[in-house]
């Protein structure tokens, strides 16, 4: 019997998936089953995915039809052989203590039925952008969930206590897009949340993936969410105001925050990759050979950000493009 249960849903992940799953056959910590759940994937993931299960019997894979990455996240946990189970996502990369930090704390804290991490959010290309430090105690995860902010506990990063999902009901399908806020607030009703400091996922941003192509779906499912987490606390007053621009963002627009993003955290590199990305797209743009140029200068352009007035600032659409 494995200590441990990894669930990992896959949808057209070829790009990425050997990465992921080589993320999680390499942990220390090796008491682990590793469950793949195909759902219907067109590309060449479950072949891939198969493969892996013929060379390491921890890998378990099970193939299905498309019923969507909550059906699989449940299918995952009735499936899971271990009390404790960890989510992994199939473009994401596991840092090889992860397993053992979260076992190790949660065997520690017995009143704790969900631990999280934090992460490195890296680009399409495994660059990284930035290091995401959440809040690491109980009552700061919660009060953040509670005021509307998602992502205090980032999902792929996350191992919860079998027992624990079981209770509150699973992943549910009537939040799709915000399933994992919705059950992090029902968790946080019966035991205790967590974040360890330290960085143990390379998290994958880019703009296909289902968070940035269903932001507003997921914002109004994460809206709901929590209208019905207030309800069931008897929380006194109006809910915390909902966020007003409810659009989805462009793909540009999310590069360019990447890029800045990276900037800021002296990623050059990562800045240098989404600016030439940028300009491809638009090459008459004199913004975006102002951001390839800063991320070329870099430790030089930052010295000149705080002498000069000029600002790059938030993304705008190229003139002449509607």
């Amino acid at each position: 019997m494995p200590r441990v249960s990894v669930i990992m849903p896959i949808f057209n992940a070829e790009r990425h998936l050997l990465q992921a799953i080589q993320s999680i056959r390499s942990q220390r910590f090796d008491d682990f089953e590793l469950i793949l759940l195909d759902d219907g994937s067109e590309d060449r993931s479950a072949e891939m995915a198969r493969r892996a299960a013929k060379e390491d019997l921890r890998v378990i894979f099970v193939e299905g039809d498309h019923r969507g990455v909550v059906c699989q996240r449940n299918a995952g946990v009735e499936l899971a052989k271990a009390e404790l189970i960890a989510m992994m996502d199939s473009d994401d990369i596991a840092l090889a203590d992860r397993l053992t930090c979260q076992v190790r704390h949660l065997e520690a804290h017995p009143e704790c039925c969900a631990v999280g991490t934090g992460v490195i959010r890296i680009d399409e290309d495994g660059l990284p952008i930035d290091e995401w430090h959440l809040p690491e105690h109980h009552e700061e995860i919660d009060e953040e969930h509670m005021a509307g902010k998602g992502g205090a506990i980032v999902n792929p990063s996350v191992m919860m206590r079998k027992s624990a999902v079981i209770k509150v009901g699973g992943y549910r399908t009537g939040y799709d897009s915000s399933e994992d806020y919705d059950l992090f607030l029902r968790l946080a009703e019966i035991s205790c949340l967590a974040n360890l400091p330290q960085m143990l996922l390379r998290y994958r941003l880019h703009a296909r993936s289902l968070t940035f192509a269903r932001a507003v779906y997921q914002r109004q499912m994460a809206r709901e969410a929590l209208k019905e987490a207030w309800r069931r606390r008897k929380r006194p007053g109006p809910l915390p105001a909902p966020v007003l621009e409810l659009r989805a963002p462009s793909e540009e627009e999310l590069m360019w925050s990447w890029a800045l993003a990276a900037f800021d955290a002296r990623n050059f590199g990562t800045a240098r990759n989404q600016a030439r990305k940028l300009l491809r797209k638009h090459p008459r743009e004199l913004r975006r050979w102002a951001l390839l140029g800063a991320a070329c200068l870099g430790p030089l352009a930052c010295w000149l950000k705080r002498v000069l007035p000029y600002r790059l600032g938030p993304y705008r659409t190229p003139s002449g493009v509607l």
